[in-house]
């Protein structure tokens, strides 16, 4: 008995112990179990990522081309007849006004030609006036009258006739322009074949060049075009569209377009190559960084943060400019875009966004 009794004094001292320890205070200053689990959520409650705030850019084209200059106005002198040259009073880059005589050729038998024909016309109206006299009085009939007014009117037509040929023997300046070098000299003898000189109005150049299809509709007459020559690329000359083709070339799936740039120092020539650019205004786009953006088999996406979790916004892209991309997709302005840190986030985690 003595035995068991120092057995159950000894179990009923552990107890006490034990229950002594277990409601013993934290003497050490820790935290309840409780609070120390509060503490570690509150450390892990997002990943840091850095945002910014959507914003919205209208989408800008430049479009290039290459184009081929040509005068204001054009023109290459040919003969209207054959002949002997007599004279040519131009010389070459010599500018000359409409209607300057450039070039004469032999007329002697032209002018005789006049000459008869004024003297058949001159002796057809004395006869008409005489008959116009005696017919009232029954002196002459009236058949011979008529005839007398009908040579008259022959003769007439035969010394225009003979104008018009005698002034085919000399050449004129068609418009105001610039004329160009000729071979021909004096005594020469030219055909209607016979290119004497090309004459060019280089007051302003029409640039000539093929617009892509897909912006066809786009383009109206009026509309500015910037252009480079390729031989002075440091040259921006400004022009304005002043005409448009009718139609897209079915090969080429493009529309002829002219341009009018003004040259008053006359430093472009017909023939000059251009760079040409013009400009489309189009729809107003997200604008993002290039490291926002994210591929997926699915496309390209961003990660959208709302109320601190991370949503996954799929995009097209639209264009690329320096760093930036348009996109186009399910967004608005002020939305919230992961820019770094977005390796690794998954669909609803928990973010802590700094914004830039």
């Amino acid at each position: 008995m003595k035995l068991r009794s120092q057995i159950a004094v000894t179990a009923v001292l552990a107890v006490i112990l034990i229950a002594g320890w277990v409601l013993l205070p934290d003497t050490n200053g820790a935290a309840p179990s409780g609070r120390h689990g509060g503490a570690s959520r509150h450390q892990s409650s997002g990943i840091p990522v850095l945002a910014e705030p959507i914003k919205f850019a209208t989408d800008k084209v430049v479009v290039r081309a290459i184009g081929t200059g040509e005068a204001l106005k054009s023109a290459s002198i040919y003969p209207s007849v054959a002949g002997e040259v007599i004279e040519v009073t131009f010389r070459a880059e010599q500018r000359v006004a409409q209607g300057a005589v450039l070039v004469r050729l032999d007329a002697k038998h032209q002018r005789l030609a006049v000459r008869l024909a004024e003297v058949a016309v001159k002796e057809a109206r004395r006869r008409l006036k005489r008959l116009e006299k005696l017919t009232p009085s029954g002196a002459a009939s009236v058949s011979r009258l008529e005839t007398a007014q009908t040579d008259l009117e022959s003769a007439s037509l035969r010394l225009a006739q003979a104008k018009a040929d005698l002034s085919d023997r000399t050449l004129y300046a068609p418009i105001d322009g610039i004329i160009g070098l000729t071979d021909i000299e004096k005594g020469d003898r030219v055909t209607e074949d016979t290119l004497i000189a090309t004459l060019d109005d280089r007051s302003a150049i029409l640039v000539e060049f093929n617009l892509p299809e897909e912006y066809a509709g786009r383009v109206r007459n009026g509309d500015p075009v910037t252009m480079r020559p390729w031989t002075m690329q440091d040259l921006e000359m400004q022009g304005a569209i002043s005409a448009l083709g009718s139609r897209i070339d079915p090969v080429t799936r493009s529309l002829k377009l002219k341009a009018r740039i003004s040259n008053p120092g006359d430093s472009i020539r017909p023939g000059t190559s251009f760079q040409v650019e013009m400009e489309f205004t189009g729809r107003s786009f997200p604008i993002v960084r290039e490291v926002a953006v994210l591929w997926s088999r699915d496309g390209a996406y961003l990660w959208r943060v709302n109320e601190n979790k991370t949503e996954k916004v799929f995009v097209k892209i639209v264009r690329r400019d320096r760093g930036l991309i348009l996109v186009d997709g399910p967004l608005k302005t002020g939305d919230l875009i992961v820019v770094e840190g977005v390796q690794g986030l998954r669909v609803g985690q928990s973010v802590n966004t700094k914004e830039r």
